[in-house]
């Protein structure tokens, strides 16, 4: 019996050990009017890229200087939006509709010389962008798109949505994943730091965590819009609506085995929505429903 009370106490002061403490909440200089949605961390920490509430445009914040720069104002560039790990690149879609008909392009915007160029025309296959050390790739309709220079063996893992399913790309590779079986909708999809895990979402089944290749689903609940804290974390929102507008949202941090929950405290004020994780795990920026950016510095107990 004592043995057992000794070990329900480690596990406890595990769990307790384990949790998420806010240092400091600061909301980001040139976001205070609102307008700026769904931040996204570059993978070195050095600015955020934002959009707008309907995904139009992409705006840079330089984390140090406080600068704000609109980069472009085309519909859906804020939409699955990537930044090349050397922060010089990124890739964005543009949306249009001809004749009722919904068209993608896609865009190469280089900070070298600040200026965007089209790479891949317009068209009605779904468009996914992706980087091969720091060179462009993307999967168009259901197959991987890459130039001459590029060698397979330069094709990290990355994953996206076919068929309502989970593609995962690796190399020349690509494998159809579905944890909760081939009859669900699957979204929000993204691999670990590690390379280890994916986590995912089904519709109106919640959140999950499984291993790389599918195996082993663990459910986390409700997290919509989830993001890799590092390895062991992930962080999302738990949010409502009345059918038209969001009334309250609190984000939400869970560990990926699902056996401790946390909500991340943050203003009293504020409806917290859309979490993005810095690459050194010690920061998480959110917007709220005016669309202001704010930034809390964390530490993991």
């Amino acid at each position: 019996m004592k043995k057992l009370l000794l070990l329900i106490l480690l596990v406890g002061q595990s769990a307790f050990a384990q949790q998420i403490e806010v240092k400091s909440t600061e909301l980001v200089k040139g976001t205070e009017w609102g307008g700026f949605y769904f931040a996204q961390f570059s993978p070195k920490g050095t600015y955020l890229l934002t959009s707008s509430a309907s995904y139009q445009g992409l705006t840079q914040i330089t984390l140090a200087t406080h600068e704000v720069k609109v980069l472009t104002q085309e519909p859906g560039a804020g939409y699955d939006v990537k930044i090349s790990a050397d922060e010089s690149t990124i890739l964005f879609k543009k949306t249009e509709f001809i004749k009722n008909l919904r068209y993608t392009s896609l865009y190469q915007y280089s900070f070298t010389d600040n200026k965007a160029v089209k790479i891949e025309n317009a068209g009605r296959e779904k468009l996914t962008p992706a980087f091969a050390q720091n060179k462009p790739v993307f999967v168009k309709g259901k197959s991987l798109v890459k130039s001459a220079n590029v060698n397979d063996s330069e094709i990290v893992s990355f994953i996206t949505i076919e068929d309502r399913k989970m593609a995962l790309y690796k190399g020349n590779t690509k494998k159809l994943l579905a944890p909760n079986g081939e009859n669900e909708s699957y979204f929000w999809a993204s691999i670990s730091p590690d390379g280890k895990h994916i986590v995912y979402t089904v519709a109106a089944k919640g959140t999950f965590v499984c291993n790389i290749d599918g195996s082993n689903p663990v459910s986390l609940g409700k997290l919509n819009a989830p993001v890799w804290l590092n390895n062991q974390w992930i962080v999302g929102m738990d949010d409502y609506d009345d059918g038209n507008i969001v009334i309250s949202s609190s984000l939400v941090a869970s560990t990926i085995n699902g056996k401790v929950r946390q909500t991340i405290q943050t203003p009293v004020s504020n409806i917290a929505m859309y979490p993005a994780a810095s690459p050194d795990g010690r920061q998480i920026a959110y917007n709220t429903e005016k669309g202001e950016i704010y930034l809390l510095n964390i530490n993991i107990k």
